[in-house]
């Protein structure tokens, strides 16, 4: 059930990823695909029946498409704005939240019997999109010129080289959880992973932005990142759901829901 959630949220969380690092406007678009992950949130709790399941088997396909087809056209679109990358941040609040809901009807449905196979597989196969818009970007990503560094040294590249590694590190902490030894650890973790997520959005708020065939190229880490996330939501899930998770663990965990709102302060900072 986690790998399904994950595959909504973060099978979406592609095209919020692109616009922000990439005019239809990037606002546009990224509401498109928040409202994709609704029209699915809607069509699940629907579901009371198996006939009402079939439905929403072709609710998700068509969702599929629909992705599909917005993943394609971000990838015409020059590079974003300070303002606009602004602008896409705020929507990664609202996709949190719908996530959230998903995994409470998935729950549901499972309780009651009626994620079916059919529907289990339409669900899993949003995640595909990435895989599909792949091919797609390899022709503009051998066309993308040098990516301009900063005083130290940091790109768009390296700075999402060094996202991968803190998300490694945290999906690495949050496994380990068993005791309240490794609880804590899991707390300090956290701490480190928002303040060097932090760290990142200042400076790639204070960097060029990228264009599109430079964006085309960086997907397959983008790519790589949404696959790193799935077990994140799976541990996630599994600690806030444990009588025996910390407290402070758990508040830690919630803290994490206002990065997206950090992110998109320090970029309209930036903007002005």
């Amino acid at each position: 059930m986690n790998k399904i959630v994950a595959s909504i949220s973060l099978g979406t969380a592609v095209c919020i990823t692109a616009s922000a690092f990439a005019q239809d406007s990037h606002l546009s678009l990224t509401r498109q695909s928040v409202a994709s992950m609704h029209e699915i949130a809607a069509a699940l709790d629907k579901v009371t029946d198996e006939p009402g399941a079939a439905a929403a088997v072709e609710t998700v396909k068509k969702v599929h498409k629909k992705l599909l087809d917005i993943g394609k056209r971000q990838l015409e679109l020059p590079g974003a704005t300070l303002q606009e990358q602004a602008q896409v941040s705020a929507q990664m609040t609202e996709a949190q939240k719908i996530s959230g809901e998903l995994i409470k009807s998935l729950s549901r449905l499972k309780k009651e019997g009626l994620l079916t196979p059919d529907l289990q597989k339409a669900l899993a196969d949003l995640q595909s999109v990435q895989k599909e818009l792949a091919q797609a970007s390899r022709d503009k990503a051998e066309q993308a010129e040098p990516f301009q560094e900063d005083a130290e040294g940091n790109t768009h590249e390296t700075l999402l080289t060094k996202t991968v590694e803190e998300v490694k590190k945290l999906n690495d902490s949050l496994a380990r959880v068993r005791d309240e030894e490794t609880g804590k650890a899991a707390v300090e973790q956290i701490g480190r992973y928002r303040a060097a997520m932090l760290d990142v959005a200042r400076k790639q708020a204070a960097l060029p932005p990228l264009t599109r065939n430079q964006q085309a190229k960086l997907m397959g880490v983008q790519q790589q990142l949404v696959e790193m996330m799935q077990p994140i939501v799976k541990h996630v899930t599994a600690i806030m759901l444990s009588p025996d998770a910390s407290r402070n663990l758990k508040e830690a965990l919630n803290s994490l829901s206002e990065l997206p709102k950090e992110v998109q302060k320090i970029r309209e900072e930036a903007a002005k």
